[in-house]
Protein backbone atom coordinates (compact mmCIF):
# COMPACT_ATOMS: atom_id res chain seq x y z
CA UNK A 1 0.00 0.00 0.00
CA UNK A 2 2.85 2.40 0.87
CA UNK A 3 4.46 1.72 -2.52
CA UNK A 4 1.12 2.23 -4.31
CA UNK A 5 0.58 5.57 -2.57
CA UNK A 6 3.95 6.80 -3.88
CA UNK A 7 3.62 5.35 -7.38
CA UNK A 8 -0.01 4.34 -8.13
CA UNK A 9 0.62 3.65 -11.83
CA UNK A 10 3.69 1.47 -11.49
CA UNK A 11 3.23 -0.27 -8.13
CA UNK A 12 3.15 -4.01 -7.56
CA UNK A 13 -0.45 -3.62 -6.37
CA UNK A 14 -1.46 -1.92 -9.65
CA UNK A 15 0.07 -4.81 -11.60
CA UNK A 16 -1.68 -7.49 -9.55
CA UNK A 17 -4.98 -5.60 -9.35
CA UNK A 18 -5.37 -3.61 -12.59
CA UNK A 19 -7.65 -0.64 -12.16
CA UNK A 20 -7.14 -0.36 -8.39
CA UNK A 21 -7.92 3.17 -7.22
CA UNK A 22 -5.44 5.43 -5.42
CA UNK A 23 -4.94 5.04 -1.67
CA UNK A 24 -5.17 8.34 0.20
CA UNK A 25 -4.02 6.94 3.56
CA UNK A 26 -2.16 4.00 5.01
CA UNK A 27 -4.40 1.23 6.36
CA UNK A 28 -3.84 -0.29 9.84
CA UNK A 29 -5.07 -3.73 8.73
CA UNK A 30 -3.67 -5.68 11.68
CA UNK A 31 -5.49 -3.46 14.16
CA UNK A 32 -8.67 -3.73 12.08
CA UNK A 33 -8.35 -7.53 11.94
CA UNK A 34 -7.89 -7.67 15.72
CA UNK A 35 -11.05 -5.58 16.22
CA UNK A 36 -13.09 -7.61 13.73
CA UNK A 37 -11.74 -10.87 15.12
CA UNK A 38 -12.80 -9.92 18.64
CA UNK A 39 -16.39 -9.95 17.41
CA UNK A 40 -16.38 -12.68 14.77
CA UNK A 41 -13.37 -14.88 15.76
CA UNK A 42 -12.41 -15.16 12.11
CA UNK A 43 -8.81 -16.06 13.00
CA UNK A 44 -9.95 -19.04 15.09
CA UNK A 45 -11.80 -20.80 12.26
CA UNK A 46 -10.22 -24.03 11.04
CA UNK A 47 -12.27 -24.96 7.99
CA UNK A 48 -13.98 -21.81 6.72
CA UNK A 49 -11.75 -19.15 5.11
CA UNK A 50 -12.52 -15.41 5.37
CA UNK A 51 -15.32 -14.41 3.02
CA UNK A 52 -15.33 -11.45 0.65
CA UNK A 53 -17.74 -9.69 2.99
CA UNK A 54 -15.40 -10.15 5.94
CA UNK A 55 -12.39 -8.86 4.00
CA UNK A 56 -14.48 -5.86 2.91
CA UNK A 57 -15.38 -5.11 6.52
CA UNK A 58 -11.78 -5.39 7.72
CA UNK A 59 -10.64 -2.90 5.06
CA UNK A 60 -13.55 -0.61 6.01
CA UNK A 61 -12.57 -0.65 9.68
CA UNK A 62 -8.94 0.07 8.81
CA UNK A 63 -10.02 3.05 6.71
CA UNK A 64 -12.25 4.39 9.49
CA UNK A 65 -9.37 4.12 11.97
CA UNK A 66 -7.11 6.12 9.67
CA UNK A 67 -9.58 8.99 9.18
CA UNK A 68 -9.04 10.51 12.62
CA UNK A 69 -7.24 13.84 12.42
CA UNK A 70 -7.42 14.05 8.63
CA UNK A 71 -11.08 13.97 7.66
CA UNK A 72 -12.85 17.24 6.85
CA UNK A 73 -15.82 15.92 4.87
CA UNK A 74 -17.89 12.74 4.98
CA UNK A 75 -20.17 12.07 2.03
CA UNK A 76 -22.93 9.48 2.07
CA UNK A 77 -25.07 7.70 -0.46
CA UNK A 78 -28.73 7.91 0.60
CA UNK A 79 -30.83 4.80 -0.10
CA UNK A 80 -29.50 1.64 1.57
CA UNK A 81 -26.70 3.65 3.21
CA UNK A 82 -28.31 6.29 5.44
CA UNK A 83 -31.76 4.72 5.42
CA UNK A 84 -33.59 1.79 3.84
CA UNK A 85 -34.41 2.11 0.14
CA UNK A 86 -37.11 4.72 -0.43
CA UNK A 87 -37.37 5.65 3.25
CA UNK A 88 -36.47 8.87 5.11
CA UNK A 89 -34.35 9.93 8.09
CA UNK A 90 -36.52 9.85 11.23
CA UNK A 91 -35.98 11.71 14.50
CA UNK A 92 -35.61 8.46 16.43
CA UNK A 93 -32.80 7.14 14.23
CA UNK A 94 -29.43 6.99 16.01
CA UNK A 95 -27.74 7.93 12.74
CA UNK A 96 -29.36 11.39 13.05
CA UNK A 97 -27.50 11.88 16.34
CA UNK A 98 -24.30 10.69 14.69
CA UNK A 99 -24.66 13.15 11.79
CA UNK A 100 -25.30 16.01 14.22
CA UNK A 101 -22.21 15.06 16.20
CA UNK A 102 -20.12 15.08 13.02
CA UNK A 103 -21.40 18.55 12.16
CA UNK A 104 -20.69 19.82 15.69
CA UNK A 105 -17.18 18.38 15.37
CA UNK A 106 -16.49 20.70 12.43
CA UNK A 107 -16.84 18.05 9.72
CA UNK A 108 -18.78 18.75 6.52
CA UNK A 109 -21.53 16.18 5.92
CA UNK A 110 -22.94 15.73 2.42
CA UNK A 111 -25.47 13.32 0.99
CA UNK A 112 -24.52 12.48 -2.60
CA UNK A 113 -27.48 10.75 -4.17
CA UNK A 114 -28.86 9.76 -7.55
CA UNK A 115 -32.25 11.15 -6.52
CA UNK A 116 -32.75 14.28 -8.58
CA UNK A 117 -35.42 16.86 -7.71
CA UNK A 118 -34.35 20.05 -9.53
CA UNK A 119 -35.94 23.16 -8.08
CA UNK A 120 -37.65 21.13 -5.33
CA UNK A 121 -35.66 21.57 -2.10
CA UNK A 122 -38.71 20.47 -0.09
CA UNK A 123 -38.39 16.97 -1.58
CA UNK A 124 -34.91 16.66 -0.09
CA UNK A 125 -36.07 18.24 3.17
CA UNK A 126 -38.69 15.49 3.40
CA UNK A 127 -36.00 12.79 3.01
CA UNK A 128 -33.93 14.38 5.80
CA UNK A 129 -36.86 15.42 8.00
CA UNK A 130 -35.53 13.68 11.12
CA UNK A 131 -32.27 15.63 10.94
CA UNK A 132 -33.98 18.96 10.26
CA UNK A 133 -36.51 18.44 13.07
CA UNK A 134 -33.74 17.67 15.56
CA UNK A 135 -31.88 20.79 14.47
CA UNK A 136 -35.00 22.90 14.95
CA UNK A 137 -35.73 21.39 18.38
CA UNK A 138 -32.18 22.13 19.56
CA UNK A 139 -31.88 25.47 17.75
CA UNK A 140 -28.70 24.31 16.08
CA UNK A 141 -26.48 27.27 15.20
CA UNK A 142 -26.00 28.51 11.66
CA UNK A 143 -22.29 27.71 11.91
CA UNK A 144 -23.17 24.05 12.42
CA UNK A 145 -26.10 23.53 10.03
CA UNK A 146 -24.27 25.28 7.20
CA UNK A 147 -21.87 22.32 7.11
CA UNK A 148 -24.61 20.05 5.70
CA UNK A 149 -25.12 19.69 1.94
CA UNK A 150 -26.93 17.44 -0.49
CA UNK A 151 -25.71 16.75 -4.03
CA UNK A 152 -28.65 15.50 -6.09
CA UNK A 153 -28.78 13.71 -9.43
CA UNK A 154 -25.22 12.37 -8.89
CA UNK A 155 -23.66 15.79 -9.54
CA UNK A 156 -26.30 18.02 -11.09
CA UNK A 157 -27.85 19.91 -8.17
CA UNK A 158 -26.63 21.22 -4.82
CA UNK A 159 -28.81 21.95 -1.80
CA UNK A 160 -28.08 23.28 1.68
CA UNK A 161 -29.92 24.11 4.89
CA UNK A 162 -31.09 27.67 5.32
CA UNK A 163 -32.55 29.74 8.15
CA UNK A 164 -35.69 28.11 9.54
CA UNK A 165 -34.19 24.62 9.08
CA UNK A 166 -35.52 24.13 5.57
CA UNK A 167 -33.49 23.57 2.40
CA UNK A 168 -32.61 25.70 -0.59
CA UNK A 169 -30.92 25.09 -3.92
CA UNK A 170 -27.48 26.59 -4.46
CA UNK A 171 -27.22 28.46 -7.79
CA UNK A 172 -25.25 26.49 -10.39
CA UNK A 173 -22.80 29.28 -11.11
CA UNK A 174 -21.60 29.22 -7.49
CA UNK A 175 -20.41 25.62 -7.40
CA UNK A 176 -20.32 23.94 -10.85
CA UNK A 177 -16.94 22.72 -12.07
CA UNK A 178 -15.46 23.67 -15.43
CA UNK A 179 -16.22 20.19 -16.73
CA UNK A 180 -19.92 20.51 -15.87
CA UNK A 181 -20.14 23.93 -17.51
CA UNK A 182 -18.84 22.44 -20.76
CA UNK A 183 -21.87 20.13 -21.21
CA UNK A 184 -24.27 21.29 -23.92
CA UNK A 185 -28.00 20.93 -23.30
CA UNK A 186 -28.62 19.47 -26.76
CA UNK A 187 -25.97 16.78 -26.18
CA UNK A 188 -27.52 15.89 -22.82
CA UNK A 189 -30.95 15.54 -24.44
CA UNK A 190 -29.56 13.35 -27.22
CA UNK A 191 -27.86 11.03 -24.73
CA UNK A 192 -30.98 10.71 -22.58
CA UNK A 193 -33.15 10.02 -25.63
CA UNK A 194 -30.77 7.27 -26.73
CA UNK A 195 -30.74 5.88 -23.17
CA UNK A 196 -34.54 5.99 -22.99
CA UNK A 197 -34.94 4.05 -26.24
CA UNK A 198 -32.45 1.35 -25.26
CA UNK A 199 -33.78 1.10 -21.71
CA UNK A 200 -37.27 0.41 -23.04
CA UNK A 201 -35.88 -2.19 -25.47
CA UNK A 202 -33.92 -3.95 -22.71
CA UNK A 203 -36.94 -4.04 -20.41
CA UNK A 204 -39.13 -5.39 -23.23
CA UNK A 205 -36.56 -8.11 -23.89
CA UNK A 206 -36.82 -9.18 -20.24
CA UNK A 207 -40.63 -8.81 -20.27
CA UNK A 208 -40.53 -6.50 -17.25
CA UNK A 209 -43.64 -4.81 -15.88
CA UNK A 210 -42.09 -1.40 -15.22
CA UNK A 211 -42.80 2.28 -15.43
CA UNK A 212 -40.42 4.69 -17.14
CA UNK A 213 -39.52 8.17 -15.92
CA UNK A 214 -37.65 10.83 -17.88
CA UNK A 215 -36.21 13.69 -15.85
CA UNK A 216 -34.18 16.77 -16.69
CA UNK A 217 -30.87 14.88 -16.40
CA UNK A 218 -31.87 11.25 -15.90
CA UNK A 219 -34.04 8.45 -17.24
CA UNK A 220 -34.96 5.25 -15.45
CA UNK A 221 -37.40 2.46 -14.80
CA UNK A 222 -38.95 0.94 -11.68
CA UNK A 223 -41.60 -1.73 -10.96
CA UNK A 224 -45.20 -0.83 -11.78
CA UNK A 225 -46.37 -2.44 -8.53
CA UNK A 226 -44.76 -1.15 -5.34
CA UNK A 227 -44.41 -4.56 -3.70
CA UNK A 228 -42.73 -6.28 -6.65
CA UNK A 229 -38.96 -6.95 -6.63
CA UNK A 230 -37.22 -7.47 -9.96
CA UNK A 231 -34.53 -10.15 -9.90
CA UNK A 232 -31.12 -8.61 -9.15
CA UNK A 233 -29.52 -10.43 -12.07
CA UNK A 234 -32.10 -8.97 -14.44
CA UNK A 235 -31.38 -5.44 -13.22
CA UNK A 236 -27.68 -6.14 -13.69
CA UNK A 237 -28.23 -7.21 -17.28
CA UNK A 238 -30.28 -4.12 -18.09
CA UNK A 239 -27.64 -1.82 -16.53
CA UNK A 240 -24.76 -3.55 -18.35
CA UNK A 241 -26.69 -3.42 -21.62
CA UNK A 242 -27.07 0.34 -21.26
CA UNK A 243 -23.43 0.82 -20.29
CA UNK A 244 -22.24 -1.04 -23.37
CA UNK A 245 -24.65 0.59 -25.82
CA UNK A 246 -24.08 4.15 -24.64
CA UNK A 247 -20.30 3.71 -24.72
CA UNK A 248 -20.21 2.23 -28.21
CA UNK A 249 -23.24 3.65 -30.03
CA UNK A 250 -22.16 5.82 -32.98
CA UNK A 251 -24.90 8.38 -32.24
CA UNK A 252 -23.94 8.81 -28.57
CA UNK A 253 -22.64 12.36 -28.06
CA UNK A 254 -19.01 12.58 -27.02
CA UNK A 255 -17.90 14.45 -23.93
CA UNK A 256 -21.02 13.82 -21.84
CA UNK A 257 -20.20 11.48 -18.95
CA UNK A 258 -23.02 9.29 -17.68
CA UNK A 259 -23.72 6.67 -15.05
CA UNK A 260 -25.90 3.66 -15.98
CA UNK A 261 -26.48 1.75 -12.78
CA UNK A 262 -28.47 -0.92 -10.98
CA UNK A 263 -30.16 0.74 -8.02
CA UNK A 264 -31.08 -2.63 -6.48
CA UNK A 265 -34.78 -2.06 -7.20
CA UNK A 266 -34.55 -0.02 -10.38
CA UNK A 267 -32.20 1.00 -13.21
CA UNK A 268 -31.21 4.57 -14.06
CA UNK A 269 -29.02 6.49 -16.45
CA UNK A 270 -27.85 9.80 -14.97
CA UNK A 271 -25.84 12.56 -16.55
CA UNK A 272 -22.49 12.76 -14.78
CA UNK A 273 -21.53 10.64 -11.77
CA UNK A 274 -20.65 10.88 -8.08
CA UNK A 275 -16.97 11.43 -8.77
CA UNK A 276 -17.85 14.65 -10.56
CA UNK A 277 -20.30 15.65 -7.81
CA UNK A 278 -17.87 15.03 -4.95
CA UNK A 279 -15.04 16.76 -6.83
CA UNK A 280 -17.19 19.86 -7.44
CA UNK A 281 -18.19 19.97 -3.77
CA UNK A 282 -14.54 19.61 -2.69
CA UNK A 283 -13.63 22.61 -4.84
CA UNK A 284 -16.62 24.60 -3.55
CA UNK A 285 -15.73 23.95 0.12
CA UNK A 286 -11.95 23.95 -0.21
CA UNK A 287 -11.57 20.33 0.93
CA UNK A 288 -8.83 18.04 -0.40
CA UNK A 289 -9.43 14.54 -1.77
CA UNK A 290 -7.28 13.10 1.03
CA UNK A 291 -9.61 14.80 3.55
CA UNK A 292 -12.80 13.24 2.15
CA UNK A 293 -14.41 9.85 2.69
CA UNK A 294 -17.46 8.52 0.83
CA UNK A 295 -19.73 5.83 2.30
CA UNK A 296 -22.01 3.95 -0.09
CA UNK A 297 -23.50 0.55 -0.90
CA UNK A 298 -23.05 0.35 -4.70
CA UNK A 299 -19.36 -0.20 -5.46
CA UNK A 300 -19.76 -2.91 -8.10
CA UNK A 301 -19.25 -2.28 -11.82
CA UNK A 302 -22.97 -1.51 -12.14
CA UNK A 303 -23.10 0.65 -9.02
CA UNK A 304 -23.02 4.43 -8.84
CA UNK A 305 -20.63 4.75 -5.87
CA UNK A 306 -17.59 3.10 -7.44
CA UNK A 307 -16.29 6.20 -9.25
CA UNK A 308 -15.98 8.04 -5.95
CA UNK A 309 -12.86 5.94 -5.31
CA UNK A 310 -10.76 8.18 -7.54
CA UNK A 311 -11.45 11.36 -5.51
CA UNK A 312 -11.95 10.18 -1.92
CA UNK A 313 -11.38 7.49 0.63
CA UNK A 314 -14.28 5.03 0.53
CA UNK A 315 -16.17 2.72 2.87
CA UNK A 316 -18.33 0.04 1.25
CA UNK A 317 -21.44 -0.71 3.30
CA UNK A 318 -24.32 -3.06 2.56
CA UNK A 319 -27.06 -1.42 4.64
CA UNK A 320 -27.72 1.45 7.09
CA UNK A 321 -26.85 -0.82 10.03
CA UNK A 322 -23.28 -1.13 8.77
CA UNK A 323 -23.11 2.63 8.27
CA UNK A 324 -24.03 3.04 11.93
CA UNK A 325 -21.35 0.55 12.98
CA UNK A 326 -18.60 2.46 11.16
CA UNK A 327 -19.82 5.83 12.45
CA UNK A 328 -19.77 4.41 15.99
CA UNK A 329 -16.12 3.40 15.51
CA UNK A 330 -15.22 6.77 14.00
CA UNK A 331 -16.91 8.77 16.76
CA UNK A 332 -15.14 6.67 19.37
CA UNK A 333 -11.85 7.42 17.62
CA UNK A 334 -12.46 11.19 17.51
CA UNK A 335 -11.60 11.32 21.19
CA UNK A 336 -13.93 14.09 22.42
CA UNK A 337 -16.29 13.33 25.28
CA UNK A 338 -19.36 14.30 23.25
CA UNK A 339 -18.32 12.04 20.36
CA UNK A 340 -17.62 9.13 22.70
CA UNK A 341 -20.98 9.61 24.41
CA UNK A 342 -22.76 9.63 21.07
CA UNK A 343 -20.98 6.43 20.03
CA UNK A 344 -21.86 4.76 23.34
CA UNK A 345 -25.53 5.70 22.94
CA UNK A 346 -25.96 3.61 19.79
CA UNK A 347 -28.56 0.91 20.50
CA UNK A 348 -27.61 -2.70 19.81
CA UNK A 349 -30.38 -4.87 18.42
CA UNK A 350 -33.99 -3.82 17.77
CA UNK A 351 -35.68 -1.43 20.17
CA UNK A 352 -38.10 -3.01 22.62
CA UNK A 353 -41.68 -2.89 21.41
CA UNK A 354 -40.85 -2.65 17.70
CA UNK A 355 -41.94 -5.26 15.15
CA UNK A 356 -38.31 -6.41 14.82
CA UNK A 357 -38.06 -6.86 18.59
CA UNK A 358 -41.28 -8.88 18.71
CA UNK A 359 -40.06 -11.14 15.91
CA UNK A 360 -36.76 -11.71 17.74
CA UNK A 361 -38.64 -12.82 20.87
CA UNK A 362 -40.70 -15.32 18.88
CA UNK A 363 -37.61 -16.76 17.18
CA UNK A 364 -35.79 -17.06 20.51
CA UNK A 365 -38.77 -18.77 22.13
CA UNK A 366 -39.22 -21.26 19.26
CA UNK A 367 -35.51 -22.03 19.13
CA UNK A 368 -35.28 -22.68 22.85
CA UNK A 369 -38.38 -24.91 22.94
Amino acid sequence: IDEHMKNPNGSELSRKCPGVAPFFTRLPLIRALDFFGSRVSVEERQYVPPTFSEVRQIFNIAQVYEMRGTIKMLTFDADDTLYEHGMDLETGDWIVEALLQLLHSGIFVAVVTAAGYPGKPDRYAARFKGLLQKMKERQTSKEVYERFYCVGGECNYLFRIKEGYTMEQVPLEQWQSELMRSWRTEDIDRLLTLADENLRAACARHRLDVQFLRKERAVGCYPTQAGVRIAYETLEDVALTLQDLLQTHPEAPKGIPFCAFNGNRDVWVDIGDKRIGIEALQQFLGVEQSQTCHLGDRFTSTGNDSRARSVAMTVWVTNPLETEQYLEIFLSELGTEDAKACAASRPTGPRQGTVEWEKAQVVQKNTAS
